[in-house]
């Protein structure tokens, strides 16, 4: 029985061997990484075979490495190791901590690409992208095995991006002569057209395809002067919230706050037509930046109170990232909203001209169908998404991304402020780059 144990799983080794790219002859290029993830994912997961048999499946590769020598030896000893064991237990009892285990044994080898500041890896990838992170992970082991980083360093992790970035910025094998990183950022703003139950229907393309050069590079830069004059009134409830702003028995913003803000920003209120605001409903605009700089704990509530949060005393020094950190929220999310809200942007940003919700909802709303959002029974009909897209503009314009208007009766087209025109471009951009986490 012992000797047919040991058949077994001696075939199952050469299996092993194949899985990492042996074609049955001939040398190939073994890598410890790709070790790594037979033992602790394909082994447990793929072999149908009980906890013992697999056990012996490890130890038979572990002799195959040592008889290979050289570094595929070294590789031999994560088939022996204990934690390979104990994952190998852990995923035959289907406990919960496994995938865990298997992570958090993944990134102390070293040898997973890290997300950087250039780019977070998706669980769900194109060809390309999948083909980038292989060649990185070779870079990574390259630099392992040559002595460049270790994971035992305290420079570990800063080595380790640092070789990601660096590994980015080479061509893409097989590709077109692009850097691995462009070649990334096309795929992702395909995929991002073809998102959608519609597969990147012709009515999504035809709003999203005019921005795609502008989306392409990097992102533009924000200009002092107008980030601030943009940001002024979130700037001004941030500095206030320092010492704490008064707030109502209902937990709005007070009389006298109101009538400032009124007095300050003439496009929230026409004092002329109605005399002073009473309350923060009064003024719509305020109402909507106090909810959003609340919703993304840059305010909070203290009793009667609204204070600064720590997160928001270090944006009242940096207004551009303030800006950003609106506008980002304001496009983020996977619901109908935000599905609205990315359509709208693009459009803003070629210039359609729109006094206000209605001529958007009607471009946007076809698109919206053929992506398959639903109403109940019904698809969501023009109303329902121009109320959706004037939520958004009141928002933005409080923000300081689109320029205010109090005058409803004759609006003037809606305008993007400067800085919010860069601002919306990076978010918009930043939302189609982002890596994906589901096939739609």
């Amino acid at each position: 029985m012992t000797s047919e144990w040991d058949v077994e799983a001696g075939a199952s080794a050469r299996s092993a061997l194949e899985w990492m790219g042996w074609n049955g002859a001939g040398p190939f290029y073994l890598r410890h990484y790709d070790v790594q993830m037979f033992v602790w994912y394909i082994l447990p997961r793929k072999f149908l075979t009980d906890l013992e048999f697999k056990r012996q499946v490890a130890a038979a590769l572990a002799r195959v490495l040592d008889q290979l020598g050289g570094r595929a030896a070294t590789y031999a000893a994560t088939c022996r190791a204990s934690d390979t064991d104990a994952l190998l237990e852990a995923w035959e009892n289907e406990d919960p901590d496994a995938w865990d285990q298997f992570r958090t044994l993944l990134e102390a080898s070293g040898l997973e690409p890290p997300d950087t500041e250039s780019v977070a890896w998706g669980g769900i990838m194109g060809l390309d992208e999948a083909s980038a992170r292989d060649q990185i992970v070779t870079a990574l082991e390259q630099a392992a095995e040559s002595g460049v980083f270790s994971p035992s360093t305290r420079s570990f992790r800063r080595r380790q991006a640092e070789i990601t970035e660096a590994a980015l910025l080479q061509p893409l094998e097989g590709g077109k002569g692009e850097s691995r990183i462009e070649a990334i950022h096309l795929e992702r703003l395909e995929n991002w057209l073809q998102r959608g139950i519609g597969r990147g229907s012709p009515e999504r393309r035809q709003i999203l395809e005019p921005v795609l050069d502008l989306l392409a590079g990097a992102p533009p830069p924000l200009e002092p002067e107008a980030t601030r004059l943009a940001t002024a009134p979130a700037l001004w409830l941030l500095e206030l919230g320092i010492d704490g702003i008064a707030l109502t028995q209902t937990g709005a913003i007070n009389r006298a706050l109101v009538r400032e803000a009124a007095a300050r920003w003439a496009g929230w209120w026409n004092s002329e037509i109605h005399g002073p605001p009473h309350q923060e409903a009064d003024l719509t605009l305020l109402g909507e930046l106090h909810h959003q700089l609340k919703k993304i704990r840059l305010l909070r509530r203290s009793g009667r109170r609204l204070i600064t949060t720590n997160h928001g005393r270090k944006l009242i020094c940096e207004p551009a990232a303030l800006l950003q950190t609106l506008a980002h929220d304001l496009i983020a999310g996977e619901d109908f909203r935000s599905a609205c809200t990315e359509l709208t942007v693009a459009l803003l940003l070629t210039g359609f001209e729109a006094n206000w919700s209605e001529p958007l909802a009607k471009v946007v709303q076809p698109a919206i169908v053929a992506d398959g959002w639903h109403s109940g029974t019904d698809a969501p009909d023009i109303r329902t998404i121009s109320w959706t897209i004037s939520d958004f503009i009141r928002a933005a314009s409080a923000a300081g991304l689109i320029a205010a208007q109090h005058d409803l009766l004759s609006r003037k087209p809606l305008a993007l402020t400067p800085a919010g025109r860069s601002a919306l471009t990076s978010a918009l951009r930043n939302r189609a780059l982002a890596p994906r986490s589901t096939p739609y």
